[in-house]
């Protein structure tokens, strides 16, 4: 989930970790002798009680990173209508489910709710939407800022996949958060950075691979690293897709997060890999600093995402920047008409500084969006004026409705 921004202060000198993800790192470690960096991330985003994601994470502006989402609600009234498009395609079908994977704080589905009445009435008597979280922490907070919703939202629990007749999966910033090997190429030959310790300090070993999936990894790419350089391979995106795949029996998957094609993470990796640790809206490449007190992310390789939907079903339908997406949605318009609001001068300059973050190319922009469909038709976009309504500015205040065209 990111968190991308280059101007982001870094985090202040190194401290201790969650003692629970500590103690849990240290006993797997004496019992191996050293450990994959996929188990490393692992527990320290996902230990019961201790890992990031089960005790610490925050998201939002008092928090640790925003996701779009949490960066203006415009995000999600846009998507609601790339949504409708799929619910369309499909011949308007009722029910017509939306399944959002890791919802963070709920923000996204809330926006997406909210829009859908303004969208077409029709699409927003149809929709149900359900939420797989993994995370307690997250799923109580999700079910506190959706208490007015219990009607339209469920929570599915992870295991549980009943697969639905219609529908649209979403991932947003769900992927880079998935555990990741990290490979070298040294002398010619793929290497594994694997986790050891020694006085107290996390140290990484390079050995032979842990999985022949890694090697088929590069073979099935037909790409190598340069010589010294890192690349972080997320063998667990295979599972993910899977489960995905099982949760509808035809509809599409949104996939939105940061990272790029094969050829941009492999042959253009480096030795520092890509790697980027988020905490209090600071920044940094160290996944070893306080383990469990930060969020630790990969970049996504979207061609691998391709290349096994494909293997499942799955075909691609559409691959744009996130910025792109925005703008044929509709942000420009919402921009517009959000300047006639009546607003503070201040009101207005954050919503709109927001809002132009959204589709900013150095920052969320640039993330890349993912569509791929599963027995179901092409999906067209509507690119037309949005003719929705902006349900609160950023600033503490009462909604505020956009003035009709």
């Amino acid at each position: 989930m990111p968190r991308f921004s280059s101007d982001l202060p870094r985090p202040g000198p190194r401290a201790h970790g969650d003692p629970l993800v500590e103690a849990e790192l240290r006993r797997w470690i004496r019992a191996r002798g050293r450990i994959t960096f996929a188990q490393f991330m692992a527990i320290a985003l996902y230990l019961l009680d201790g890992g990031y994601y089960e005790a610490y994470v925050e998201l939002g502006r008092s928090g640790d990173f925003l996701t779009s989402p949490e960066t203006h609600p415009a995000f999600g009234a846009l998507l609601a209508r790339l949504v409708h498009s799929l619910w369309c395609a499909l011949g308007a079908p009722e029910p017509f489910h939306v399944v959002e994977y890791g919802a963070g704080t709920g923000s996204l589905c809330r926006q997406v709710l909210d829009a859908a009445p303004h969208v077409d009435p029709a699409f927003d008597h149809a929709l149900r939407y359900a939420i797989i979280e993994t995370s307690a922490y997250l799923r109580a907070t999700q079910q506190a800022a959706l208490l007015d919703c219990t009607d339209r939202v469920t929570w599915v629990h992870p295991g549980h996949r009943a697969e639905l007749a219609f529908g649209c999966v979403l991932a947003n910033e769900v992927v880079d958060a998935l555990p990741v090997h990290r490979v070298k190429l040294e002398q010619g030959k793929l290497r594994e950075l694997y986790v050891t310790m020694s006085a107290d300090r996390y140290l990484e070993t390079p050995g032979d691979l842990s999985a022949p999936e890694l090697e088929r990894y590069f073979h099935r790419l037909n790409l190598r690293p340069p010589e010294g350089a890192v690349v972080e391979v997320c063998l667990q995106a295979g599972e993910w897709l899977a489960d995905a795949a099982g949760r509808i029996a035809s509809g599409y998957l949104v996939t939105i997060d940061h990272g790029g094609s094969a050829h941009d993470l492999v042959a253009r990796a480096t030795p520092r890999g890509g790697l980027k640790c988020f905490s209090r809206h600071g920044w940094t490449e160290d996944p070893y600093d306080r383990p469990g007190l930060q969020d630790i992310t990969a970049p996504v390789d979207f061609t691998n995402l391709t290349l096994i939907g494909a293997s499942l079903g799955f075909e691609a339908a559409l691959e744009t920047s996130q910025g792109e997406l925005l703008r044929f949605l509709g942000i420009e318009s919402m921009r517009k008409r959000l300047e006639a609001l009546d607003l503070s001068v201040m009101e207005r300059r954050r919503n709109l500084r927001a809002l132009s973050s959204l589709a900013d190319p150095q920052g969320l922009g640039a993330f890349r969006v993912l569509v791929q469909q599963k027995h179901a038709p092409p999906f067209a976009l509507a690119a037309e004026d949005v003719e929705t309504t902006l349900w609160g500015p950023l600033l503490p205040g009462e909604p505020v409705e956009w003035p009709q065209p």
